[in-house]
């Protein structure tokens, strides 16, 4: 886990939030990238969030998270299969923890190496 500096200026509310503000960044700073939000019923169950496809074909999948009051991050059950069945494929974890206002970068194996669905995000990182 790592903190990602200078990404988005919060607090954020919900996911939502934190997601429309990471995408507009994008979006505004990486104007060749191919940008596709992939949340919907019909989706495979763990898939993450959005798709990027950067202008060397590279594709870069991302879910986004918002953590509790006290820095914990819930998964839902479906996600750390996904990311072990899929670890072949660049998948990056940005969580926004409200607890001190910043984005964390979670990795797959972090997830899939939990004991639990709730990670707590370290004070100190």
């Amino acid at each position: 886990m790592q903190e990602y500096t200078r990404l988005v200026e919060g607090p954020f509310k919900d996911e939502g939030q934190f997601k429309a503000a990471v995408l507009k960044m994008w979006r505004e700073k990486y104007p060749k990238f191919t940008l596709f939000e992939i949340e919907n019923e019909e989706k495979e169950p763990g898939m993450p969030d959005c798709l990027t496809i950067m202008p060397d074909h590279v594709a870069v999948f991302t879910e986004f998270k918002i953590s509790d009051k006290n820095g914990v991050i819930t998964f839902e059950k479906t996600q750390p299969p996904f990311y072990k069945r899929n670890a072949h494929l660049r998948i990056y974890i940005l969580a926004w923890d409200r607890r001190y206002n910043r984005a964390v970068q979670i990795m797959p194996r972090e997830v899939i190496e939990a004991k639990s669905l709730k990670i707590q995000i370290p004070e100190v990182l």
